[in-house]
């Protein structure tokens, strides 16, 4: 397991954290020469939205479930089927990859050797995916929400355990389904004006990045994109749960509406 610290932040302090870290850090590869990369996840819930309110009521060991891929997406993208585990401040990730084209024949037949790609770093791959579907069938999951970002990833140039990413432009669809994942015409904003720094470590914060954190005045906060989507949504419904049952015939992952 791993911690994991949030912290929001003004966009108009971007330039000065990258200044800040340069001397310290190295661009994720994952960028391929550009500033960012999109991070596209579509998340699962229960019909009384129970991994929403685990959140909203602090409850310190909580998961999410989630679809994830990346960049512009393409029937030969690999998308990843994901468990995300969090207990207080640490946490641990099952993750399965997959080609997007195979993901309406892997909820069809749930055939985990067929369509999960494993490798030598991922030999958990079919396990991970068969404790997804465990969860997905169990608690009657549903997709709720499509969110979207921008990230720029760093690591330390001295223990690359440590990663740091800026989180920007985060926008979400409710009720998606698969041919959603890389729309883009019906997404909705928030926080426009600030972006969400992620420090993900195994030991402590080293002394530079301590010191950084505290020159620019930043504060550690619980924040949930998936939290943060669905209570700006929540203004227009009088209960949480009017929002999942007013969409009750929006639900179907695969339809083509």
């Amino acid at each position: 397991m791993r911690l994991e610290y949030k912290y929001l932040v003004p966009i108009n302090k971007i330039n000065l954290l990258r200044k800040a870290f340069a001397n310290y850090t190295i661009k994720d590869s994952y960028h391929l020469g550009q500033n960012d990369y999109t991070v596209r996840s579509i998340y699962f819930d229960t019909s009384d939205m129970r991994f929403y309110h685990e959140k909203i009521d602090g409850i310190k060991e909580r998961k999410k479930l989630r679809i994830r891929g990346y960049n512009e997406l393409s029937d030969e993208s690999i998308i990843f089927l994901e468990i995300k585990r969090k207990n207080e401040s640490f946490i641990s990730k099952n993750r399965s990859p997959l080609f997007l084209n195979n993901l309406h024949s892997l909820f069809e037949s749930k055939d985990l050797n067929s369509y999960i790609i494993e490798a030598e770093r991922n030999e958990t791959a079919v396990e991970d995916a068969r404790k997804f579907f465990h969860y997905m069938s169990k608690m009657s999951l549903h997709p709720v929400i499509l969110i979207v970002y921008e990230r720029e990833a760093y690591f330390s140039k001295f223990n690359n355990d440590l990663r740091l990413t800026f989180d920007k432009n985060l926008r979400y669809m409710l009720f998606p389904s698969m041919n959603d994942f890389g729309d883009e015409s019906k997404m909705q904003y928030i926080m426009p004006s600030d972006f969400i720094l992620e420090v993900k470590f195994s030991a402590g914060l080293p002394y530079w990045l301590q010191r950084i954190i505290s020159e620019m005045n930043l504060s550690r906060l619980a924040l949930s994109k998936y939290a943060m989507c669905i209570e700006k949504e929540k203004k227009s419904f009088s209960r949480i749960s009017d929002l999942h049952y007013g969409f009750g015939n929006k639900l179907n992952f695969f339809s083509s509406e």
